[in-house]
């Protein structure tokens, strides 16, 4: 399959033709969850490894995502100059991209834009992007409503790894009986639930819109009937072999068939085919144009078209092309793009100065996000109360637990001292001590007068009478 780049060239992928091995910086604004972009760094990142490249991955925050990476044994860092130096900078979101440049100068690069408003997805002004790309139609009109030339804009779609798609338990049925809706979001659930029930279809609901995420998507693909999904979720749901209904809580594009399939993969089954709005009516009207052989032509066409393998033949050609340039680096050119990024977007008092804008849009996006996924946050928060509730209640029975048995071993301890004590008395009575004692009192009778022995034994013990005169018979023994 031929890939089209920004400057309309297209270089053919023969089968089997050689790729010499190459490093590959990857950059990405995070790696901490289950984000379109993070996704497709991982899946990029663990598909280049396997054919052979060096991957090397910058991001400014390492979380689980960055981790788990990590512990599969790619190399990821916060910093880009802590990475070797790479042939060629593949670039996910404009900061990373611009810092990944400026510690390896000279080292070209190119830009794939994924969002078709976030401020931090614009193409980075830096003479070392030798391609601008986008993943669907939406973003392309972005980077050239931004400044750029339409033929300088190229396409590189979203892709599906197939090998993390389990196989269908069963066919699709003539009607669905189950469903699944996966979303950020949750204003559109009401509305999806109502017409699920008056359609006699079971649904579950996963995503951080319902509070109740999933690390294996791709399975309840495979065992769901129907999916509610956009974009990259979607495209999954498709290559799983589940009917689709596009849709999410910024509005309803309706069934995917296999002609809806053709018109809307280049949009990326994403906001720009949003038409409809979101409410019971579109999503009841969507749920009855169901069709079992519409949806598994639809899948097949999404498997051909959008699996991994593809895309990293076309990465793979892409950065070829780019690395037979014969492009000589500007490193003043470099150095004054970097300068005025720097002076654009580290903050200062201008009013009008990029990075102000970006503050307002993480701003909103934050606190939108935070309000739609308020609901199934705030029942995450109870589940992780009651979860800490149980250890906390756990962790005390345990150390009621421990105080009982070491009572139990103090007691046993103090009998046992006890009975020692009571050991060592009885042999200082009756062994050799006990018989020094007694040669001791027998020496002093022997050698001391009785005139002299009875006063101090009466002295001693304030008696009376004699010693030897008691009715014992046995005497004193002072």
């Amino acid at each position: 399959m031929p890939c089209s780049f920004a400057n309309g060239t297209s270089v053919p992928r023969r089968p089997g033709s050689p790729r010499l091995p190459r490093t590959i910086l990857l950059t990405n604004i995070m790696l901490s969850g289950r984000s379109g972009t993070e996704v497709v760094t991982e899946q990029l990142a663990d598909g280049l490894r396997r054919r052979g490249h060096t991957v090397l991955v910058f991001t400014p925050q390492i979380g689980p995502l960055g981790e788990g990476m990590r512990a599969r044994g790619h190399r990821v860092a916060d910093r880009p100059g802590a990475l070797p130096r790479p042939d060629i900078i593949h670039a996910h979101h404009t900061g990373p991209a611009m810092a990944a440049l400026a510690a390896h100068p000279g080292v070209p690069g190119v830009f794939v834009s994924h969002d078709a408003a976030a401020p931090f997805d614009a193409a980075p002004p830096h003479p070392g992007i030798r391609r601008v790309l986008a993943v669907d139609e939406r973003c392309r009109a972005r980077l050239v409503d931004d400044g750029l030339a339409p033929a300088a804009v190229g396409l590189l779609p979203n892709a599906v790894d197939l090998s993390r798609i389990p196989p269908r338990p069963r066919p699709l049925p003539p009607r669905p009986a189950r469903a699944v809706v996966l979303t950020k979001h949750d204003a559109h659930l009401p509305a999806i639930e109502a017409a699920c029930a008056a359609a006699g279809i079971a649904l579950d609901a996963y995503g951080s819109g319902p509070g109740r995420m999933t690390e294996t998507p791709e399975a309840l693909f495979a065992e769901a009937d129907l999916v509610f999904a956009t974009a990259r979720s979607a495209l999954e749901a498709a290559a799983a072999g589940a009917g689709v209904v596009v849709c999410d809580a910024r509005g309803c594009a309706g069934f995917l068939t296999r002609a809806a399939a053709e018109a809307w993969l280049p949009w990326n089954l994403g906001a720009g085919i949003l038409a409809q709005p979101a409410d019971q009516a579109a999503i009841a009207a969507a749920i009855a144009a169901w069709s079992a052989p519409e949806a598994e032509a639809a899948s097949a066409l999404v498997r051909a078209e959008r699996s991994l393998d593809t895309l990293l033949d076309r990465i793979e050609a892409l950065h070829e092309e780019v690395l037979a340039e014969p492009v000589m680096p500007d490193p003043a050119a470099e150095a004054a793009a970097t300068g005025a990024f720097i002076a654009g977007w580290v903050p200062s008092f201008d009013r009008n100065a990029p990075w102000r804008r970006l503050a307002r849009a993480m701003g909103e996006g934050s606190a939108g996000g935070s309000l739609d996924a308020l609901p199934g946050q705030l029942a995450g928060i109870a589940e992780a109360q009651a979860a800490l509730a149980a250890a906390l209640a756990r962790g005390l029975a345990a150390q009621v637990a421990d105080a009982e048995c070491l009572r139990a071993d103090l007691a046993a301890l103090q009998a046992a001292t006890a009975l020692q004590a009571a050991r060592t008395d009885a042999l200082l009575r009756r062994g050799p001590i006990r018989r020094l004692r007694d040669a001791a009192a027998g020496l002093w009778r022997a050698a001391v007068p009785q005139a002299i022995r009875a006063p101090l034994w009466r002295w001693r013990t304030g008696r009376t009478e004699q010693p030897g005169r008691s009715g014992s018979g046995s005497g004193g023994r002072p």
